[in-house]
Parts: C-alpha cells; sequence; structure tokens
C-alpha cells in the first residue's frame, strides 16, 4: 500500500493531498529512512516517524486497510510507540 494512501486512511492527516506534501517535505521516515516519494511501497511491521505540529510520533503499522477507518478503529491499524 502506498504511503500517502496509508496515512490518510489511518487518520493522521486529514486530506490525502496533505500526506502526500508531508512525504515530499520529509515529514515522514519510515524504518529511519526519509522517504521523499509518497509511493513507497508500505507493509505491516514497518515504524513510521512522523513530524507533527512540531511534536515527533512513533508508529508501528498493524494492518493495511482498504479504505478509510473511523475514528474509533485507529488502535486495529497502528500502535504508537
Amino acid at each position: 500500500m502506498r504511503l500517502d494512501k496509508w496515512l490518510y486512511y489511518a487518520r493522521l492527516y486529514k486530506t490525502r493531498v496533505r500526506s502526500n506534501k508531508a512525504c515530499t517535505e520529509g515529514e515522514v521516515l519510515v524504518n529511519k529512512l526519509k522517504k521523499y516519494n509518497s509511493s513507497y511501497n508500505l507493509s505491516t511491521n514497518d515504524i513510521i516517524t512522523i513530524i507533527l505540529d512540531n511534536k515527533i510520533k512513533i508508529i508501528k503499522v498493524l494492518k493495511l486497510p482498504k479504505t478509510r477507518i473511523s475514528s474509533k478503529k485507529v488502535n486495529e491499524i497502528y500502535k504508537i510507540i
């Protein structure tokens, strides 16, 4: 699954355009490496580091959803480390 798509589906960004922009600006790291292309193929158990509002979030990917999930099911998709 594309990195920008997963970030949007997991409700870390409000729009897919914003998640794409975050990837291209270097605000997203996958397994401690900056991913400047939003088309990076994400898989389960990857570790994502995100810089949001001057705060750093470290997240472990648990599942790859097929659609955008509800806010109640966020805990099933990723785990904050």
